[in-house]
């Protein structure tokens, strides 16, 4: 029998308990920061001091003082790569959710300025110094001035307008010379910047793929998105902003799934995307992904989920028990929209610094990947309560 996806796991046989490790959130959300020794240890015997350590697989320790910088960094970086290899193969359906970052660059147009409803005007006249004046382009596109009445301003360039204004009051005025400044424009990124609510607000929308297999943007038209992958889309997207003539680039991050659906990352055949109609355990899903690569490692599994309960769930795996001993405990059925990452045998060796290196960069579904996680560990010795800064 498999465990529920929030349940604890069972304590083992003797010799093989379970451990509740408790990790604190890294203080940066993007930068590795360097995992500092822990202040809980084991003591081997009366006699030895307490280091930090982790047992991996095989029963082999790692102590935390003998990873240098250089070793989590290189962690960091081959982590970062295989998930963003990962999320390179996801591809969108219907119903899935993502956050999309704007990110805008107020850069020169090529082309020239046209007047929008709502700008602002100042009109001065040389030598007529009381015609002087600010206006406001009005809903109907046109400005009030005197001796003229109405004249329409919106869609034209200012240098139009100017020669079109000199051209009517040299009727009625003496070599007339005007100038025409934009006190307040409204340009569609403006517009963009209004409509996400100001300067100051965080530019982010949260999105869904509707049932016709589109998303919708603000100021774009329907862009297609069902089978399109995170980078194919942010290319479209991208694009359409250029075309719009507006400096404008988004980013997209996946928040959650439709049912039955999860995302294997790392060390398999086909990372990616997996649906089923059923549940099904790890063992099952990673299959379902081709299975593990030689160079995967089968004893360090990490599965990531939100609980029932609403919070950040992750939970070591290990398969090789799962096959070899039949330990069917050790395996879970695998929650709606939880990631399964399959590590390098050699970062698996890594232990705390993989979960900490995880927590740091992965930000599938929004997890913050903080607090408190149920870690099955059947080579430690007891269970460990470790802070992690």
């Amino acid at each position: 029998m498999h465990h529920p996806a929030d349940a604890p796991p069972r304590r083992r046989a003797a010799g093989r308990p379970t451990r509740l490790v408790r990790l604190f959130p890294l203080l940066s959300h993007v930068l590795f920061r360097t995992v500092l020794a822990v202040a809980v240890g084991i003591a081997l015997n009366a006699c030895e001091s307490r280091r930090s350590y982790e047992r991996v697989a095989g029963g082999s320790t790692v102590y935390f003082d003998q990873l240098g910088d250089a070793e989590k960094a290189e962690a960091r970086d081959k982590i970062a790569q295989i998930l963003n290899e990962g999320l390179q193969t996801y591809d969108l359906q219907i119903g899935d959710e993502f956050e999309i970052f704007f990110d805008i660059a107020r850069k020169p147009t090529p082309k020239e300025y046209v007047i929008a409803v709502a700008d602002r005007l100042s009109i001065q006249f040389l030598n007529e110094t009381d015609n002087n004046r600010v206006v406001q382009v009005r809903p109907d596109g046109q400005i009030s001035m005197p001796l003229l009445g109405s004249i329409t301003a919106a869609g034209k360039t200012i240098d139009a307008l100017t020669r079109e204004l000199q051209h009517r009051y040299a009727s009625l005025l003496t070599q007339p010379q005007i100038t025409i400044n934009e006190t307040e424009t409204h340009s569609p990124l403006e517009d963009f910047i209004e409509a996400m609510g100001g300067a100051s607000r965080a530019r982010t929308v949260v999105d869904k793929v509707l049932p016709d297999g589109t998303i919708s943007v603000p100021l774009l038209h329907p862009i297609k998105a069902r089978g399109r992958t995170i980078a194919e889309l942010e290319s479209d997207i991208d694009a359409a902003y250029t075309e719009a003539g507006l400096g404008i680039s988004v980013s997209l991050l996946p928040r959650s799934l439709r049912a039955g659906t999860a995302l294997v990352l790392g060390e398999v055949a086909r990372p990616g995307r997996i649906e089923t109609d059923r549940p099904q355990t790890v063992l099952m899903t990673i299959a379902q992904a081709g299975g593990v690569l030689p160079t995967g490692s089968l004893e360090a599994i990490r599965v990531l989920y939100v609980g029932n309960d609403g919070l950040p769930r992750m939970r070591a795996i290990n398969l090789k028990d799962v096959l070899e001993d039949l330990s069917l405990e050790e395996d879970m059925i695998v929650p709606n929209n939880a990631v399964i990452y399959v590590p390098p045998t050699e970062l698996a060796k890594t232990g705390r610094l993989l979960d900490a290196v995880l927590r740091d960069i992965l930000r599938f579904q929004g997890f913050s990947l903080g607090g408190q996680y149920l870690l099955n560990s059947p080579t430690s010795g007891g269970t460990v309560v470790v802070p992690v800064q």
